[in-house]
């Protein structure tokens, strides 16, 4: 029977692919935005990723016995004082707005997207694609892959434009010391052992690994165990793997000076972690075992200074910048897109319905 519903809903979805192809053309031209023409499929790409959006919102704010229904009314709710079919297609527009104000700007400061970005973009659309249920998701409605991509390559212009601005060569370049300072108040970097406590681990199996982590602590402190010793230990790293991790090391690619470090970054940095206040607190080279929230389990740090290592001024560089600048840059970007003329060829967007996006079916 369930076979049988498959190829019924199957069926159905093909016809109204079917259906659309004979009444809209070819890469019909749904919006326009200032200059920015997007496709049929490109603006149902965009409702599609609004709904997504949207559904994560509404179940966030569910109770935990809502959410375990199995049987959630979505289109009844709504989000931010509007009702959810609205919100989702007032999302996707806005959505095409900021994607043309990005172009726009680029194109007027002959700025281009770089070469890796774009690749990168490809290489994720195909990956998300195949492996992650998309094409199960997108081609039903009526999107490709080549849409998809373009759509990926797309959300690549936003960061030339504020590199263009904000980069250390840019127009409105952020001063090195003020990245240095922004830096230092919101990462650290440690060496880092976690455990998290599973469903079948008893009491006993808790107390065991928490006495495996102190006595490791104890050995770290006094010295007479490296770091990497506890870590080869713990992870069971076989020889053959310490073989082809020293191999790698010949690479090119910068590498900061202990390869065990890791950042961790206060709240919405990217690199955010529940210990940051916990380890930023520590002195460097100190060794301490951490108890995570709501007994989840440990983490076991040791303490490194991440401003003797100039790496990591290299790698977080932009994503300071961000911290710093975001807020403007988007406060203004959203300005220009609200300035934009914008129009909708209401023949071709007036088939896509929130109601009526195909999902897929797992079961």
């Amino acid at each position: 029977m369930k076979n049988f519903k498959k190829i019924i809903a199957l069926a159905l979805a093909a016809l109204m692919l079917l259906s659309f192809a004979g009444c809209h053309k070819k890469d019909e031209v749904a919006v326009t935005v200032g200059d920015v023409e997007f496709t049929s499929a490109y603006y149902m790409c965009a409702l599609i990723n609004a709904d997504s959006e949207a559904k994560s919102k509404v179940y966030e704010n569910l109770t935990e016995e809502e959410q375990q229904s199995g049987d959630i009314d979505y289109y009844s709710q709504k989000i931010d004082d509007k009702d959810y079919v609205e919100w989702v297609e007032d999302t996707a527009m806005d959505s095409l707005k900021t994607i043309a104000a990005y172009k726009t700007l680029c194109k007027e400061n002959k700025v281009e997207v770089k070469e890796e970005d774009l690749s990168n973009a490809k290489m994720y659309a195909s990956y998300y694609w195949s492996n992650y249920g998309y094409a199960a998701y997108f081609e039903p409605n009526g999107v490709s892959q080549d849409t998809y991509t373009k759509y990926m390559e797309d959300s690549y212009y936003s960061e030339a434009y504020f590199e263009h601005l904000y980069g250390a060569e840019g127009e409105k370049a952020v001063a090195e010391d003020e990245v240095k300072t922004k830096m230092y108040e919101n990462f650290v970097i440690a060496n880092l052992l976690t455990a998290n406590y599973t469903s079948e681990m008893k009491d006993a199996d808790k107390t065991a690994l928490k006495d495996k982590f102190n006595a490791y602590a104890t050995a770290l402190q006094n010295g007479s165990r490296t770091f990497k010793d506890v870590y080869d230990e713990y992870n069971n790293v076989t020889e053959e793997e310490k073989d082809t991790a020293t191999s790698e090391e010949e690479s090119d690619t910068p590498k900061p000076k202990d390869e065990y470090a890791s950042i961790i970054g206060a709240e919405d940095t990217g690199y955010d972690a529940e210990y940051y206040e916990a380890v930023k607190a520590m002195a460097t080279g100190e060794v301490k075992v951490i108890e995570l929230e709501e007994g989840a389990g440990l983490v076991l740090a040791v303490k490194q200074d991440i401003a003797a290592d100039e790496y990591y001024l290299t790698t977080l560089d932009m994503t300071v910048r961000h911290l710093i600048k975001d807020d403007e840059f988007e406060k203004a970007v959203k300005t220009y897109a609200k300035d934009m003329k914008v129009d909708i060829n209401k023949f071709a967007v007036k088939q896509f319905k929130v109601k009526k996006i195909i999902e897929p079916s797992y079961n």
